[in-house]
């Protein structure tokens, strides 16, 4: 008797025995072959794939076999995992899998060529429809690492929603990691649910604003250790190591994915050394949709210098531009700052934004003995 799949509350569709043939006449899914030897081994060499499956190591022609001859057929006999190869051109390109087991969830490799084109997507996409349509399943759910961007990229662009992270809920071997977890239900399109923001690289005269990069990590540690950042910033973690820092840049990229923020950080033009970093925050505000607030902090050898107001300028006209011309689309920007705190109301004051209130005892500054509330100032700066 073939597998079955229940189907809403009454329904059960029998699976086929073997993968059928999918396309969207850009990407195929079809059945492994014995040609597929060479395009698993290729998959399996790489280095991200290493980095974030648990393929085997070492992985030769033996296992590539076994898994085209024995795991995959496996999977369809007995209705619990349907895989396919991905093929472009008909060329192997990669692999998508629907585990149909409670909960159903998806996994999916791409060969190193293959990426960078919106293939996985398709492919993924393919793989879903069937999933719901004609094995009956409800729902998918998608997991990785932390840390996993390029697996998130793909499952965003398919309508996935972030679900949030849990610790070491995701098996790497023998150990334990922490994962990212998101699901797609039959009802929902197949589109992404939240704008994910890019982050272009805005250059001034002295200042180069970019994504952050590994080298900016000893940098972004010194300054939010500096006992200055520390008094204005008291939720920063303390002590502020290196894997404080790279949570830190992780965060941002996640929070863009989602729609939430755009944070840069402000390199020297001459060195490409960090100086600060600044960040356009607020853009998912259901009750303010084309507003958004400004952040940022300096490294303690960079302040004085004016880099932070030009790194502010230029993050004020990327904001304001349309987004049909690559900018953020705001119609108003606020910047929020502690009474007391000169430095950070003279970078307001010289980007053009004006002072609109106070607020009495609205925020904690200072650690420790020093730990106290102290008044807020909120300015503004609209469109012209």
């Amino acid at each position: 008797m073939r597998p079955t799949a229940t189907l809403g509350d009454h329904r059960r569709v029998p699976l086929p025995a073997f993968a059928p043939t999918l396309t969207d006449g850009v990407v195929t899914l079809r059945a492994h072959g014995p040609s597929d030897v060479d395009g698993l081994l290729t998959l399996a060499a790489d280095t991200e794939t290493r980095r974030w499956t648990a393929i085997p190591q070492p992985y030769g022609p033996a296992e590539a076999r076994r898994w085209i001859e024995n795991t995959v057929p496996a999977g369809w006999r007995d209705g619990t995992v349907a895989r396919w190869v991905v093929e472009e051109d008909g060329r192997f390109a990669g692999q998508v899998d629907v585990h149909l087991d409670r909960p159903p969830f998806i996994g999916f490799g791409l060969v190193p060529t293959a990426r960078g084109r919106g293939l996985m997507s398709r492919a993924l996409r393919l793989a879903a429809r069937w999933a719901f349509t004609q094995a009956g399943r409800p729902v998918l759910h998608w997991w990785a690492e932390v840390g996993n961007l390029a697996s998130w990229r793909v499952a965003h662009a398919c309508g996935f929603t972030f679900e949030g992270t849990r610790r070491q809920a995701v098996r790497r071997g023998d150990r334990l990691v922490d994962g990212w977890f998101a699901s797609l239900t039959a009802e929902e399109e197949p589109t992404p649910r939240t704008t994910w923001w890019p982050v272009p690289e805005l250059v001034g005269e002295r200042v180069r604003l970019r994504p952050h990069t590994d080298a900016d990590v000893p940098r972004i540690a010194e300054a939010c250790s500096d006992p200055r950042t520390r008094h204005w910033l008291p939720t920063l973690p303390h002590p502020y190591t290196a894997e404080s820092a790279h949570g830190f840049v992780l965060g941002c990229r996640l929070a863009e994915s989602l729609g939430e923020k755009v944070t840069w950080a402000v390199a020297d033009r001459a060195d490409d050394r960090l100086l600060a970093n600044v960040s356009v925050f607020r853009l998912d505000d259901a009750m303010n949709p084309t507003g958004g607030e400004i952040g940022y902090w300096a490294h303690p050898d960079a302040r004085g210098r004016g880099v932070v107001s030009e790194a502010v300028g230029l993050v004020v006209g990327h904001a304001f531009a349309p987004r049909a011309e690559g900018g953020l689309g705001r119609h108003r920007l606020q910047i929020g700052a502690s009474k007391d705190n000169a430095a950070s109301r003279r970078v307001a004051e010289r980007a053009g934004f004006a002072l609109v209130g106070e607020v009495h005892q609205d925020a904690v500054v200072g650690v420790g003995a020093d730990r106290t509330l102290d008044d807020g100032v909120w300015y503004e700066l609209l469109a012209p």
